[in-house]
Parts: C-alpha cells; sequence; structure tokens
C-alpha cells in the first residue's frame, strides 16, 4: 500500500478529489445530517465535514462553526488524512505546537480538543475527515471513536458509489456523443471551460487538421483570439448558461476555404441537471446562399422583366390598335362603298382583308387579358352570378342571333369573386359553347350551379363537337387549337385565360367531354365562411 505522503498516492487523491464534481456527488442535507448525528453523538459543541485539497480545506457541512475553508497547513484534518485507518485526537491543542498558533485555537472559538475520523474511499485514498471539537481538553470514548468512524465510512462508501455513478454516466454521455458526432455536419462537444472534448470526422477535414490538435484545448486556442472575441464568445457563453443558440456566420476553414456555416449550440446536462458542456453542431450553408444570390439575381432581372413586359402592353395597347383600328375602318368603308366596283377577285382579297384585321383584333383583345391577369389582383366581394349571367349574354347577342342558338340559364348562386374577370372567364367559356358546333346543328348551351362539399360549381354544358380524352389538358395551354382557322376561328386564348382566372380566385376549371358527345367545362369556386347562397 502507499504510503499517505507518497507523491503518486497524493496525484492520486486529488484527481479522485476533484474528479466529476465530487463536491456536488451527494446532496447538501446529507452532509448535514451526518454532521448533526457526529455532533450528538459525541456531544461535541461543534462538527464539520472537510475536504482536503493541494492547499485549502474545504467545509461542506457545519454544526456550531461557521466557517467556509482553512489553509491546509492550518488544518487538524490534513493531519487526520494521514492515518486512513484511524481516528486522529488532540486532547488539548493549546498544548500541541502543530495547533497552537492556528486560528481557530489561538482565537476564536479557542478549540482545546479535536476529533477527526478519514472519509475513505477506492480502499487507501483519504479524501477529508469527519471532525468534532470541543472549547473544553477531553478524549473521545471508544464507542464514541467507533461510531465516528463508522460515520466517516458510511460517508466514503456514499461518496463511492456516486463517484462510480458519475463515472458511468459520463461514458454513457461519451459513447452517445461519440456516436452522435458522425455525421456530415461538424460536430463538437465543448465542456465547461470551453475546451474541446470530442470532434467527428467532418470538423477534422474542414479543419484540416488531426484529433490530437484539437483535443484538449480551447475554443480560442482553437480558432483563435480575435475570432473568438468578436464571433464565438458572447454566442458560447450564452449556451453554458443554458440557452439554445443558432447563428450563422462566414469562417475560413483550411480543409473547405471560406464559407457560411449555421452554427447551433446545445446546452448538456448530466445525471443531476448541471450542465457539463455543449453539443456544437456547424452546418455549411455556402451552396443555399449562393443560390440565394442566384434567386436575387433572378428576381432582380424577373423585375426588370416585368417592367419591359408593362412598356409592352402599353405598345399593344396605344401603338398597335391604332394602325389596327384604322385598317378595319378603311376596309369596312372600301366594303361599304366599293364593294360593287370591284371584280370577284378584288372583293375576296378584300374579305381576306376584313377577316384578317377582325382576327388581329381580337387576338390583340385577348392579348391584352391574357398578360393583364398576371398584373392582376382581383377583388374579392359577393357577385351575383344571375345578373353577370344576364350582362354575358347580353354581350353575346350578336352571336346568339347569327347562330340561332338556344342559351338556357338556371339560378344562380351569389359567389365571392372578382366580378370583372368572373364576367370574362363566363363569356369565354359561353362563347366557345356556340362555336364548336357541328356544321348545320342549332347550338344549344345551358349554364348551370350546383353546391357540394363546400364548393359553388358553375357548369356550362353545350352539345358541340366534343374533345378526344387525350386533349383535355392541352386545350388549356397558351395559343392551343385542335382545328384550323378555317374550321373555327379563334386565337387560342380563350381557355388559358379561363384558367389563370379561376387560379386566381383559388379554384378549380374541370372538364368532361368525349367526341361527338358535346362539353361541359365547371368552375368551382371554394366558399368563404361568410359567402351567402342563393340558389333556390
Amino acid at each position: 500500500m502507499h504510503s499517505p505522503l507518497d507523491p503518486k498516492h497524493e496525484e492520486r487523491r486529488l484527481a479522485f478529489l476533484h474528479g466529476l464534481g465530487l463536491f456536488d456527488s451527494l446532496p447538501q442535507a446529507a452532509f448535514d445530517e451526518v454532521a448533526a448525528l457526529a455532533q450528538q453523538v459525541c456531544q461535541a459543541p461543534i462538527a464539520l465535514i472537510g475536504f482536503v485539497d493541494s492547499h485549502h480545506q474545504w467545509f461542506r457541512a457545519q454544526r456550531g462553526l461557521e466557517i467556509d475553508s482553512l489553509a491546509r497547513h492550518q488544518s487538524f484534518c490534513a493531519h487526520a488524512i494521514q492515518a486512513p485507518d484511524g481516528v486522529f485526537e488532540v486532547a488539548d491543542a493549546h498544548l500541541d505546537p502543530r495547533f497552537a498558533d492556528t486560528p481557530l485555537v489561538a482565537g476564536p472559538p479557542s478549540v482545546r480538543f479535536y476529533a477527526g475520523a478519514p472519509i475513505v474511499v477506492d480502499g487507501d485514498i483519504a479524501l477529508g475527515a469527519i471532525s468534532v471539537m470541543d472549547v473544553q481538553p477531553r478524549r473521545l470514548s471508544a464507542e464514541q471513536a467507533d461510531t465516528l468512524r463508522r460515520l466517516a465510512s458510511l460517508v466514503g462508501h456514499l461518496i463511492a458509489q456516486a463517484h462510480a455513478k458519475a463515472q458511468s454516466s459520463r461514458q454513457a454521455n461519451e459513447e452517445l456523443l461519440a456516436m452522435v458526432t458522425a455525421g456530415l455536419d461538424m460536430l463538437a462537444f465543448i465542456d465547461c471551460d470551453q475546451t474541446y472534448r470530442h470532434v467527428n470526422q467532418t470538423f477534422l477535414d474542414y479543419n484540416g487538421c488531426r484529433r490530437e490538435d484539437v483535443i484538449q484545448k480551447t475554443v480560442a486556442e482553437h480558432i483563435g483570439a480575435e475570432p473568438y472575441e468578436t464571433m464565438v464568445r458572447h454566442h458560447l457563453e450564452r449556451a453554458l448558461s443554458g440557452q439554445r443558440v443558432l447563428y450563422d456566420r462566414k469562417a475560413f476553414f483550411k480543409g473547405r476555404g471560406l464559407r457560411h456555416i449555421e452554427v447551433a449550440m446545445l446546452p448538456m446536462r448530466d445525471s443531476t441537471g448541471a450542465i457539463c458542456g455543449i453539443v456544437m453542431r456547424a452546418h455549411d450553408i455556402e451552396d443555399l446562399k449562393q443560390k440565394e444570390e442566384r434567386l436575387g439575381l433572378v428576381v432582380r432581372q424577373m423585375e426588370q422583366k416585368t417592367l419591359e413586359q408593362q412598356r409592352f402592353i402599353q405598345i399593344i395597347s396605344h401603338d398597335l390598335r391604332e394602325p389596327i383600328n384604322s385598317i378595319n375602318n378603311f376596309s369596312q368603308l372600301l366594303d361599304e362603298l366599293y364593294r360593287p366596283l370591284l371584280p370577284d377577285d378584288g372583293q375576296r382579297y378584300l374579305d381576306f382583308v376584313r377577316s384578317g384585321v377582325l382576327r388581329m383584333r381580337d387576338l390583340l383583345d385577348d392579348l391584352l387579358h391574357y398578360v393583364h391577369l398576371d398584373n392582376h389582383q382581383p377583388k374579392s366581394m359577393p357577385v351575383d352570378l344571375n345578373g353577370l349571367m344576364a350582362a354575358v349574354i347580353a354581350d353575346l347577342d350578336s352571336a346568339i342571333k347569327r347562330r340561332n342558338a338556344i342559351v338556357e340559364v338556371g339560378p344562380m348562386p351569389t359567389v365571392q369573386a372578382d366580378p370583372t374577370l368572373m364576367r370574362l372567364a363566363l363569356q369565354n367559356l359561353v362563347a366557345n359553347a356556340l362555336k364548336f358546333v357541328a356544321e348545320g346543328v342549332q347550338p344549344h348551351v345551358c349554364v348551370s350551379a350546383s353546391f357540394t362539399d363546400g364548393e359553388h360549381a358553375i357548369h356550362v354544358q353545350d352539345n358541340g363537337i366534343g374533345i378526344a380524352p387525350e386533349h383535355h389538358q392541352a386545350i388549356f395551354g397558351v395559343f392551343t387549337r385542335l382545328h384550323s382557322r378555317r374550321q373555327f376561328d379563334g386565337s387560342g386564348l380563350g381557355l388559358s385565360i379561363c384558367r389563370r382566372i379561376v387560379d386566381l380566385h383559388q379554384g378549380r376549371l374541370l372538364l368532361t367531354s368525349n367526341p361527338g358527345q358535346g362539353s361541359r367545362f365547371s368552375i368551382h369556386l371554394p366558399e368563404p365562411a361568410f359567402a351567402r347562397r342563393s340558389i333556390e
């Protein structure tokens, strides 16, 4: 067995003493109860439990004397721990040259008698002692000395158990950390002294270093004093105080260069709930930041394109419409005043001009409608579709009469919508229903409404040529035509405009159709909580 004064033994004793927060291994109440019991059994006015380190004795429990610490060379316990197997007694400290001049003897409370039983762990490591003192010279009875020794043994046993539990918990934490720190992000465990205890391979790869270059170094030593003070210290101290910290910064990594990283610092607690360090996770977001910059550039380019689009709309609205109107007006005058004077070929050519300019005017109107939708914020107000459908029928009166069509409109609801856009959508659907009818067939259009599952649906049913299922999606594309202009005129934008309008209302535009069986287009609009139904 090692001598208590052996330097290696003392090194082992101090390591055990300071390891894993030994003084916090037992609750304060346990120390207080043991001290009270020692005081009672030994019938002493003072009872203390103290632990001796390299320079001081620190008291964990006091009965009859308020004292936190003593210098080791002035301590009774420093002598008591030299005899781990027995009880150290001083019958009259005034007569003992080792203690006569010490503060507790020479000054208040003027201690005369001392007895201390060493607190021993791991067989021969005396950490401190349970002590009793008196202001009168005396000695303990054999029974009192044995009880004091047993109390010290009990405390040593409890401390050893707490120590083993702490070691087991620390080992489990270390194993867990070792598993957790294996990943794509940089991960590290930093203890309460801001010292690296664990790092994963990604951390080493980014920093271009070996594990031994980092472990046991402080954060300031690893990253440098200046970046530590300006960028890391505040966050690290917040995390060690118990806060969850998340921030991002740019940092230069020896193995990766300048990178933008997102850093998370998460406090970790031991089995007693005390903070034992933090887990630091650094996620490389450099690629994300570069994508954000590219996205920002695209947004700026789109904003520029929007300005160009607005200028283009102005050109269409004014500069193109004016010559189209001129051609239309003068071709109409030619038709009215000079048609009889023209030969057959001239009349045919004039008809080509008239149909071409009218088609150009309709295309221009549809283009303007379509382009304006991208910049249009739809209004939201109650719209009585009964009145709106009456206006649509009035708009299409000439086409209805020209084709001798039958148009039936059933009871309509009041919906929450943009009245101008909804009128345009329904007008396009009814106009298509009038147009796409087989030669010699009288157009018959039926407009009805229903309400199912919180949605209003407006149906436009026709007896037209129908649409094959494989074309049901394609017809909603811009400038999509399934037939030549000789068969059916139009710009190919009408259904695209309808779908865009319905999308702006967070609705759906559905089609039910087969060749030769007509078509039914249905606008489904969700009903807000405040919308009113008026279908009778």
